[in-house]
């Protein structure tokens, strides 16, 4: 294990994320569902971050991102396709005392995102040490369908095989 699975109080704290396309966007609505402040600097964004500016869930600056943005900052997360923006992000937030993601290097990062499933005050996050996300989100949603079938009252409760 190379992350210890962990709970993150961000409520109302400043995050920032760094990049408009899908994954951002995804960072974006993990963090926003966990009470977060949220920040984006993007020039460009999906249609559904642009949304969420326009309804003022989030602040979003259509700019390049600055040293700057980091201001006040308590995560910083870089998702943008620029490995090297990326990095640099990282760099800098680091250099701050500030928590980082790097969604393209978990070498780089000290916070990973699970691929996380939500029901009635249960989370269940998966987690792949930042090695496989797809293989994570897989497993996120086979047990997302057990716990599903579980609140319904007639399914057996998932038993964990003692090896």
């Amino acid at each position: 294990m190379k992350y210890l699975p962990i709970g993150l109080n961000v409520r109302e704290k400043k995050c920032l994320v760094v990049g408009g396309g899908p994954i951002g966007e995804r960072k974006v609505r993990n963090l926003l569902g966990a009470g977060a402040a949220v920040s984006l600097v993007s020039p460009e964004v999906t249609r559904g971050l642009a949304d969420l500016a326009a309804s003022g869930r989030i602040s979003l600056s259509r700019e390049e991102y600055r040293e700057e943005h980091l201001d006040g900052v308590f995560l910083a997360v870089a998702a943008t396709d620029d490995r090297d923006l990326n990095a640099r992000v990282a760099e800098a937030a680091g250099s701050r005392g500030i928590l980082v993601c790097d969604a393209s290097s978990a070498i780089r990062s000290e916070v990973i995102f699970g691929a996380l499933h939500s029901q009635e005050g249960l989370t269940v996050a998966v987690f792949t040490d930042g090695q496989d996300p797809s293989r994570a989100r897989r497993v996120r949603d086979r047990i997302a369908g057990l716990v599903s079938q579980g609140e319904g009252g007639g399914a057996t409760p998932l038993r964990v095989k003692k090896e």
